[in-house]
């Protein structure tokens, strides 16, 4: 089932003026070049914000789908800047902390994705619940966010947050909290045409290890790949798989087994049930589940050690004709 997350009212409430960038730290990014968000932000409630976010007509790596849209997962990545931005700057979050999703979920507007001759500017309006603090220190809370473009809905997100301090996380992980020297040898990758993509350096799926004859075209499965020089995905170490390249996983998943023509993800509810290690294999597996008005619907896990460690479920938009929207 797609996620349900029903479009936002539009509010008239402060304006934002999308003029520069947030502090790059805020969102836990180190190139300019990949922080979305803008450097103003209002507080509405105890623990409701209103924060403003700038999609590029051509991004590097998060490129328009088909010619047509803004890529979604530009939603997805605003989402998870936000939730940095909202616990350093209005939960006082120590920068140093880790924070951590359980679920990070968007249900967007194909029509308010159409690409147009401008960047785009997003209003998000975010309400905070569930929030726990340990004395002082936020350590968890789920944001319900609205997407607003040109005062047109443009969809909902969701995230869910767990955050520690750097002590209890290194004790937590043990060896696993350092990045570590080197890779282990990565699969080769799929064409970049079967998963969306132009070149190969942006493919996160592998050749599958055992391609039999007649197999199901309704399911799929492929190992992870990981590339460490990859400028967006990898903008600073980490010393796990990093969530939003899982989103892109499931994303390539879904282009897979619901192409050949580009597809649009619609929705997608993502679940993350452990962290994903470097060291050892991790096994993509998706199938189509059923359509529904034209679009698809696509489950994938992502399997390491035997276990479920990841889960999605994206939802495909195939327009094959122009669509209105913002022009």
């Amino acid at each position: 089932m797609s996620v349900d997350l029903p479009l936002p009212a539009v509010e008239s409430l402060p304006s934002l003026t999308f003029e520069r960038t947030a502090p790059r730290d805020l969102v836990h990014r180190r190139a300019i070049g990949e922080v979305l968000l803008t450097d103003d932000w209002i507080r509405l409630g105890a623990d409701r914000f209103k924060l403003g976010a700038q999609w590029p007509r051509g991004h590097g790596f998060y490129g328009p789908v088909g010619d047509r849209w803004h890529d979604p997962l530009l939603a997805a990545e605003s989402i998870r800047q936000t939730s940095s931005l909202v616990s350093h700057v209005f939960y006082d979050l120590p920068r140093d902390h880790p924070t951590l999703m359980s679920e990070l979920s968007i249900s967007l507007s194909p029509a308010a994705l159409r690409l147009d001759e401008r960047p785009v500017d997003v209003e998000m309006t975010v309400e905070c619940g569930d929030v726990t603090r340990q004395g002082s220190r936020l350590a968890a809370m789920t944001m319900e966010v609205g997407l607003v473009r040109d005062e047109i809905p443009l969809g909902r997100g969701r995230m869910s947050l767990n955050c520690m301090r750097r002590s209890v996380y290194e004790r937590l992980r043990g060896s696993y909290a350092q990045v570590p020297d080197r890779l282990p040898e990565q699969p080769e990758p799929l064409p970049p045409h079967e998963v969306g993509r132009t070149v190969e350096a942006d493919v996160v799926l592998g050749r599958p290890l055992d391609v039999r004859a007649g197999a199901d075209p309704r399911r799929g499965a492929w190992p992870l790949r990981v590339n460490w020089a990859h400028p967006t995905l990898f903008d600073h170490p980490t010393d796990h798989v990093p969530g939003m390249l899982l989103l892109e996983a499931a994303r390539q998943a879904a282009q897979c087994l619901a192409g050949p023509d580009p597809v649009l993800v619609a929705s997608m509810t993502n679940r993350f049930h452990r962290y994903v290690e470097f060291d050892t294999p991790c096994l993509v597996r998706a199938r189509l589940s059923g359509s529904r008005d034209g679009d698809q619907e696509v489950m994938v896990a992502a399997e390491q050690d035997g276990a479920v460690v990841y889960e999605s479920t994206v939802t495909c938009h195939r327009a094959l004709e122009p669509e209105d929207g913002p022009r």
